[in-house]
């Protein structure tokens, strides 16, 4: 005889699958949530780690520029300008007065030949004896127009005297020791001559001017 209460032999076994049942659900539930989690998981990380699209290329809207263009001048020049430049005061200023007199050269002495006309003269000693000589001044005028002539004489100290004469008309005048200066009474026809006697006195040998000019250029000698 056992101990224990006897099971009523009708009674049928409870089968042992149905006692492990909630363990299992459970489980199941554990797991799923678990998985879910993963899943979450994964999918903020692959977000994070997903490249930020690159930013669009900037676009540049073309400028409207002013460029300069070659204006030709009066003298030939080109000055770059554009269409909003205003010219200075300092461009245009016109050069002070003691600048345009040094630019400005005196004339030579021949040079103030050639603008009074093309006068030309040319001087000749015709006779000679112990007190004095005689000479013959011819005066030319080359130009095209009527022209006043001047001739000056330059003698040695020992030329005292002179005396001229001419169909044409001339005037005597002295400057000095030796110094003697004719004038036209009246201007040269174009193309024409004037032909002046000289008669000299001196004291000494020579009977040559040492210079001799007509309207500042230099006489021929004979």
């Amino acid at each position: 005889m056992s101990g224990g209460p006897a099971r009523p032999p009708d009674a049928p076994a409870a089968p042992r699958g149905l006692t492990s049942v909630p363990w299992i659900v459970v489980l199941l539930g554990v797991g799923l949530l678990v998985g879910l989690l993963v899943v979450v998981l994964l999918s903020l990380r692959g977000e994070e780690q997903r490249p930020l699209p690159a930013p669009a290329p900037p676009m540049y809207l073309p400028t409207l520029g002013v460029y300069p263009t070659a204006t030709p001048t009066a003298g030939g020049a080109t000055v770059a300008a554009t269409g909003s430049a205003t010219p200075s005061p300092s461009a245009t200023a016109s050069p002070s007065a003691g600048a345009s007199r040094s630019a400005t050269p005196r004339p030579s002495t021949s040079t103030r030949a050639v603008t009074q006309g093309a006068v030309s003269a040319r001087y000749d000693a015709t006779a000679s004896d112990r007190d004095g000589f005689e000479a013959r001044l011819t005066v030319v005028n080359g130009s095209g127009r009527g022209q006043d002539w001047e001739v000056e004489l330059l003698f040695t100290g020992n030329v005292k005297t002179i005396e001229a004469s001419s169909s044409s008309g001339v005037s005597v005048s002295t400057q000095g020791s030796g110094v003697f200066v004719l004038r036209g009474t009246g201007p040269l026809p174009a193309g024409q001559s004037a032909t002046v006697r000289l008669a000299f006195g001196r004291t000494g040998t020579g009977d040559r001017p040492g210079q001799c000019t007509v309207n500042g250029a230099d006489c021929v000698l004979g």
